[in-house]
């Protein structure tokens, strides 16, 4: 019995055994995988930091709109010269400015013109410091300051080239003019040679030299130097304005006169007298000028076409004197008048004149001074006196 009990766990040993031989084999584990290769580049080393700079930048500026253009305003003016009749060149080239000035302002600035109804040269010259007239061409009153006295200097230029030598723009003259005419109240634009000086005569004959001259009245302009070289000539001046003149030489107050060439002497003198000396004894040396307070009150625009319309009218006229000259002496010749020629037919007699006219340069020293004198004595290539 107990040998048969023995054999029964046997018997279940041998056929768990046969059942596990029968069945099949596990399947194999899978072959690992291939290894993955990843190569890594170490960063390369950083260049040592530069050295610190410390800039102050300033803080921003606000922005803002640009400035709206400048409104020019618009300008009416009064223009004027006071002793050319309205035919000559001399009041053309007013109306010319006025004209060329409105043109380049595109009509902003327009212009009264006046002529010989203004009234006498000295009243003109008034009137424009005081502002009734804004812009004159003309000379002007040394009674209101004697250093004008030297822009009629005697025989300091003898011919019309010469003359143009030293009242060009930026000529002596206008360097002068330019510091002398705001005490006046005026800005000096440009110099405006009107013409040489001659002597006009209603008397018998030619007068030639200072001992024919004696006794002989000649109508001067209000200003000592003409007064002191006519007499130096050996003529008697008489001051007389020059609106009277015409009439002062026609009724016998004086017998001739000292002033500007033939355009004159045909336009104001021509049926009261016969006798004209080319002596070129003085330049009648004009300008053009302005009434200070109305310069300054004016934009900077209308100074520069102002400044360059003077400037070219100045160089337009020195271009124009000889031919104008030559015209209206030809006029005075066919009405019946007689010419002398002094530099070319009596140059020894106009010499003397010369020589004498001159000595007032110095007399006149103490009244214009000397520094402006001697300063037209360098540009001229005179001797400058101690």
């Amino acid at each position: 019995m107990s040998r048969k009990l023995l054999l029964i766990p046997i018997a279940i040993l041998l056929v768990v055994t046969l059942v596990a031989c029968a069945s099949p084999a596990p399947a194999p584990a899978p072959a690992p995988a291939p290894a993955i290769t990843t190569t890594v580049t170490a960063p390369a080393q950083a260049p040592a930091p530069a050295p610190t700079v410390t800039v102050e930048v300033p803080a921003p500026v606000p922005t803002t709109a640009p400035a709206p253009p400048e409104v020019l305003p618009e300008l009416h003016l009064k223009i004027a010269q006071a002793m050319m009749t309205k035919d000559t060149l001399t009041h053309l080239a007013v109306e010319e400015f006025a004209e060329v000035v409105n043109q380049r302002t595109d009509g902003k600035i327009t212009f009264d013109v006046f002529g010989p109804e203004i009234g006498d040269w000295i009243e003109l010259d008034v009137m424009t410091m005081m502002g009734t007239i804004d812009v004159q061409f003309n000379a002007h009153d040394p009674g209101y300051d004697p250093r004008w006295n030297a822009t009629s200097l005697p025989f300091a230029a003898t011919s019309f080239e010469s003359a143009a030598a030293v009242t060009g723009p930026g000529a002596i003259f206008e360097v002068q003019g330019k510091q002398w005419a705001p005490d006046s109240g005026l800005y000096y634009l440009a110099t405006f040679l009107n013409n040489l000086g001659m002597i006009g005569l209603n008397t018998p004959e030619p007068v030639l030299t200072p001992e024919q001259a004696a006794g002989v009245k000649i109508r001067v302009w209000p200003a000592e130097t003409p007064k002191l070289y006519v007499a130096k000539m050996g003529f008697t001046p008489i001051t007389i304005p020059w609106a009277e003149a015409p009439s002062a030489i026609g009724t016998g107050i004086a017998d001739g006169w000292v002033g500007s060439g033939s355009v004159y002497h045909w336009t104001l003198f021509r049926d009261v007298a016969h006798i004209q000396l080319k002596t070129f004894d003085f330049m009648e040396m004009w300008d053009i000028t302005t009434n200070l307070e109305m310069w300054n009150r004016m934009p900077a625009a209308y100074q520069e076409i102002f400044q360059e319309e003077a400037y070219r009218l100045s160089v337009k006229r020195l271009g124009q004197l000889e031919e104008e000259e030559a015209e209206y002496e030809q006029k005075l010749k066919d009405y019946g008048w007689e010419i002398v020629y002094m530099a070319q037919d009596y140059p020894d007699e106009l010499a003397v004149w010369a020589g004498l006219a001159r000595e007032v340069w110095v007399d006149l020293e103490p009244l214009i001074g000397k520094v402006w004198i001697d300063q037209v004595r360098v540009t001229l290539g005179m001797e400058v006196t101690r």
